[in-house]
């Protein structure tokens, strides 16, 4: 149809524009001889002051629609014109009257062509010539409709006797195929051999085939179901053994910080126990000596450097221990408790690097820390120490070989946005290999199986970023260029549901 339309259509369109271009031309020849025969009509009745026979020959022109009014003055002072009124008819002009025209020609009145006479004006329209153009358009309009109408009658009644009807019946076939529960009753017959009838044999062969299948689909869904509730209880089984490896892996975490961190305060504590008990026996030794008066000047001067080392040892080492004992309280009350505070970043970051120094004590490698001073975050410290932790440690086994090879771990941290902070832990290492790189976050993927890897620790540092500190955590690495992990977290973590809190 939209072809047979746009046929007609350029094809009425181009008589349309041929007959304009001739009605133009007859315009122009039209007016060219209106002026011809003014110039040769008028001058002799002007000349002779006959009034009536200019209105003569004005009226003869008035006969062609385009002229609306003629008005000829003359240098003798005549005002003469003639047009039509509203019906058609002829009358003279007003003096000062003006058609409403969109055209005027001047024809200037020579008489004997010497004596100029005065100045015919005629008030040309082209409304009846629009008028008949625009009758012309409905013309060529209405033909293409009555055509298209014809042509979409005579389409619709076919395509309805020889396609719809034939695929409606098509279509109930489909419905009662669908809803029969083994296809009966769905084959149909189309008794002429066209199209439709090769769709309609293949419809019924498709049946046939379907009504065939069922009854194997039937057994093996009943096979497939009884797979499927065993394969749900494997996977309920691996999930609730996921859960217990990842609280292992937690407890042991928190067991290798106990065990350093006991190791590490031996040193003080044994020291100012040392200090202490040899200030005592001083102590002892002066008070003999005072009290058998036999006590010198040189004795006690020797007894007051020997309290002073004393103390200032004690004192160290009393603040070293102290200052181990805090870091290890926070790290560890937050590692083994989800509660929420707010803390400085910076001031954290050192409490747990300090908990793990006694891990990195005996090795080459050691920890920079490069953190802007003023962030403050509202978040989950002891989840931060698990990430961090897990981080270093795993940098420094696989990076590092657990420290047989000198280097480096760098933790950098800043704002990357108003409430966001990037903190990126990048070591020199010997990195990672492409086809691993894609599956370090993977749960149970460790490239230590026999040497007591489990392969949770980044799966565990995964879940923990996105789900509880509300960030996101990506890594890149090159064999032997070393590995960064960057996060990018919110100041103030999104809240979530406790464990604890679950029903």
């Amino acid at each position: 149809m939209a072809w047979i339309t746009t046929i007609l259509g350029t094809t009425g369109l181009y008589f349309y524009i041929h007959d304009y271009n001739i009605d133009q031309n007859d315009f122009q020849t039209q007016r060219a001889a209106v002026q011809s025969r003014l110039s040769l009509s008028l001058p002799h009745g002007i000349w002779q002051l006959d009034d009536e026979n200019v209105r003569l020959a004005l009226d003869s022109e008035l006969s062609w629609p385009s002229v609306i009014a003629i008005n000829v003055k003359g240098e003798s002072g005549l005002n003469l014109g003639r047009t039509r009124d509203a019906n058609g008819n002829l009358r003279d002009m007003l003096p000062n009257e003006q058609p409403k025209v969109d055209d005027t020609l001047s024809i200037p009145i020579i008489y004997q062509g010497k004596e100029h006479l005065g100045t015919a004006t005629v008030y040309l329209s082209h409304d009846a010539l629009r008028a008949r153009e625009d009758q012309h358009l409905i013309t060529i309009v209405a033909q293409i409709v009555l055509l298209d109408g014809l042509i979409f009658f005579i389409m619709s009644f076919n395509l309805q006797r020889f396609i719809f009807q034939p695929l409606a019946k098509l279509q109930q076939a489909l419905n009662t195929a669908i809803r029969a529960p083994d296809a009966s009753g769905a084959q149909i017959t189309h008794l002429a051999d066209d199209e439709i009838g090769g769709i309609v044999n293949g419809f019924n062969r498709i049946v046939a085939r379907t009504a065939a299948d069922l009854v194997k689909r039937t057994a093996a869904e009943a096979i497939a179901r009884e797979e499927k509730e065993k394969a749900q209880q494997a996977y309920s089984q691996l999930m609730a053994t996921q859960e217990t490896l990842v609280e292992a892996e937690k407890m042991a975490s928190l067991g290798s910080l106990v065990a350093g961190v006991a190791h590490e305060i031996n040193t003080p504590v044994g020291i100012t126990l040392t200090a202490a008990s040899h200030l005592g026996t001083a102590t002892s030794h002066i008070t003999g000596k005072l009290d058998s008066g036999n006590i010198k000047k040189s004795d006690f001067q020797s007894y007051l450097e020997t309290a002073q080392e004393c103390c200032e040892l004690i004192l160290a080492n009393s603040e070293r221990a102290a200052n181990l004992i805090h870091s290890f309280k926070q790290v560890a009350v937050d590692q083994t408790s989800e509660a929420r505070r707010s803390f400085h970043l910076h001031d954290y970051l050192n409490e747990v690097i300090t908990s793990l120094k006694p891990r990195f004590k005996h090795t080459k490698v050691s920890i920079d820390i490069q953190c802007e001073e003023d962030i403050l975050l509202d978040s989950y410290p002891g989840a931060l120490a698990q990430v961090l932790t897990n981080l270093v440690v795993n940098a420094l086994i696989h990076g590092y070989e657990g420290g047989e090879i000198a280097g480096a771990i760098v933790i950098e941290a800043h704002r990357n946005a108003a409430q966001h902070v990037s903190m990126t832990i990048s070591d020199s290492g010997q990195g990672i290999t492409q086809e691993n790189l894609s599956r370090v976050f993977e749960p149970f993927f460790t490239t230590r199986r026999g040497t007591g890897g489990s392969g949770l620790g980044l799966n565990i540092v995964y879940n923990i970023v996105r789900q509880r500190l509300g960030g996101n955590i990506e890594v890149h690495s090159e064999v032997g260029q070393g590995t960064r992990f960057t996060l990018d977290m919110p100041c103030i973590a999104p809240t979530v549901q406790h464990k604890e809190n679950v029903a």
